[in-house]
C-alpha cells in the first residue's frame, strides 16, 4: 500500500489505523479472554451461553465506543486536517472489531489453530486485494479504508460458520463469576502493553509534521512485523498452558519452546533490518527513504521485546491471576510522557521508544515470576 500511495497519504493511513488499533487493544484483550475461558469450558452449552451474554454486554457499548471515536477523530481533523468523512467511514470498524475477537478467541481456546489461520489469511487476502483495487481506481485512502472494513467484516461473517458446533450447541445457563475474575486479569495486564505497542504511531502524527509522520509510520508499521511473526506463538501456548495449568501440569517446557521459537523469528527479521534497511523500505515503499531506513532497527528491536513481554504475560495469565495488574498502566503512562517529550528527530523519538520496551520487558519478567 505504501507503494501506492503518497508519503503524506499514508501518515493519514497510519493515524487512521492506529484509531482502529485502539480498538484492536480492546479486541486482542477481549481474544484472550476467551481464549482462556474457552480452553477451560469444555461444555459448548455453557461457553454458548457465556458468550451470548458477553455479546449482549457489549452491543451497547459500540454506539458509545462510535461516539467517542467520533469525538476523538476531530483532533485529527483539525490538528492534521485529514477529511472527516474519513475518519467516519474509519468509525465503521468499530461494529466489527469488538465483536470478532470473541468467535477468534473461542478458535483459538478450542485450539483450532488451522481455522483461526484461515480465518485471518482470509481476512488479510479480501483487505489488501479490495484496498488495492480501489486505490487504483483513484480513490486513495478512502479505497484503502474501505477496502479494510469491507475485509474484516467478511472475516467476521465467515467466523461465526467456524464455530458452529458452539453456534448451534444446546444453550445452558452458566455461572459466570470465574469467567468476570479471569476477564479483568486478564484485560488489565494485557491492555497496556497492546497499547504500547501501537500508541508511537498515533503520536508521531502529533509531534511531527506530515511527512515526517509518514516517514516514521513506514518504518513501525514495517518493524511491527515481528510482532505479528510471532503473535501465532504466544496464542498457540496461551490455551495450551492454561489447560495445563488448570490441570496442575507444568508448563515450562511448553513456555521455553515458544521463547526459543520466537527468538529464532525475532532474530532473523532484526539481521535483516540491521544490515538491509535501505533495501526493505524500498521494496515495502516503492522509494529510497533514508529517514525511514535510518529507524528501522530500533523500532524491530524495540518491538522484538515488546514480543517477549507479550510472550511471559500471556504465560503468566494463563497459569494465575496477577496480584498487581495494575503495575502496567503506570509503565504505559511513563512512556506515553517518554515520547512526548523526546521527539527532536526520528532517531531519538525511536529510542524513546526503545527505552519504554525495555520497561515493558522488565516489568513482564517481574510479573512471571
Amino acid at each position: 500500500m505504501a507503494r501506492l500511495l503518497s508519503i503524506s497519504d499514508y501518515g493519514i493511513l497510519g493515524a487512521l489505523f492506529y484509531l482502529v488499533y485502539i480498538l484492536g487493544i480492546f479486541g486482542e484483550s477481549i481474544q484472550n479472554i476467551f481464549a482462556k475461558t474457552s480452553a477451560t469450558e469444555k461444555d459448548n452449552g455453557y461457553l454458548k451461553n457465556i458468550t451470548k451474554r458477553f455479546y449482549k454486554k457489549i452491543g451497547p457499548l459500540t454506539g458509545i465506543f462510535f461516539i467517542f471515536y467520533l469525538l476523538l477523530g476531530l483532533l485529527l481533523y483539525y490538528l492534521k486536517d485529514i477529511p472527516y468523512t474519513l475518519i467516519i467511514i474509519n468509525g465503521l470498524f468499530i461494529f466489527i472489531l469488538l465483536f470478532l475477537p470473541i468467535t477468534r478467541g473461542i478458535l483459538q481456546g478450542k485450539k483450532k489453530f488451522y481455522s483461526l489461520g484461515f480465518n485471518l489469511i482470509t481476512e488479510s487476502s479480501i483487505k489488501v486485494l479490495l484496498s488495492i483495487i480501489l486505490v487504483l481506481i483513484g480513490w486513495r485512502v478512502y479505497g484503502a479504508i474501505i477496502g479494510a472494513v469491507l475485509g474484516t467484516f467478511l472475516a467476521l461473517i465467515f467466523s461465526f460458520a467456524q464455530i458452529k458446533n458452539v453456534v448451534w450447541y444446546e444453550e445452558k445457563k452458566a455461572e459466570v463469576i470465574k469467567f468476570k475474575e479471569d476477564s479483568k486479569s486478564v484485560f488489565l495486564v494485557t491492555f497496556p502493553l497492546l497499547a504500547f505497542y501501537t500508541i508511537d504511531i498515533f503520536i508521531a502524527q502529533l509531534v511531527f509534521d506530515k511527512q515526517m509522520a509518514g516517514f516514521y509510520t513506514i518504518a513501525a508499521i514495517l518493524s511491527k512485523a515481528i510482532f505479528w511473526g510471532t503473535q501465532p506463538i504466544s496464542k498457540a501456548m496461551f490455551p495450551i498452558t492454561t489447560e495445563k495449568s488448570q490441570n496442575q501440569e507444568d508448563t515450562r517446557n511448553i513456555y521455553l519452546n515458544a521463547f526459543i521459537l520466537l527468538f529464532i523469528i525475532a532474530f532473523i527479521g532484526l539481521i535483516l533490518f540491521y544490515f538491509f534497511p535501505d533495501f526493505i523500505i524500498e521494496i515495502f515503499s516503492g522509494k529510497n527513504i533514508l529517514e525511514s531506513s535510518s529507524i528501522l532497527f530500533y523500532l524491530g528491536l524495540s518491538t522484538a521485546i515488546l514480543s517477549f513481554a507479550n510472550l511471559n504475560i500471556l504465560h503468566k495469565v494463563s497459569k494465575k491471576n496477577p496480584k498487581n495488574p495494575y503495575v502496567f498502566f503506570i509503565l504505559l503512562a511513563i512512556s506515553i510522557i517518554l515520547l512526548f517529550i523526546f521527539h527532536s528527530s526520528l532517531k531519538e523519538f525511536s529510542l524513546a521508544f526503545l527505552v519504554s520496551s525495555l520497561l515493558f520487558l522488565i516489568g513482564s519478567i517481574i510479573l512471571h515470576k
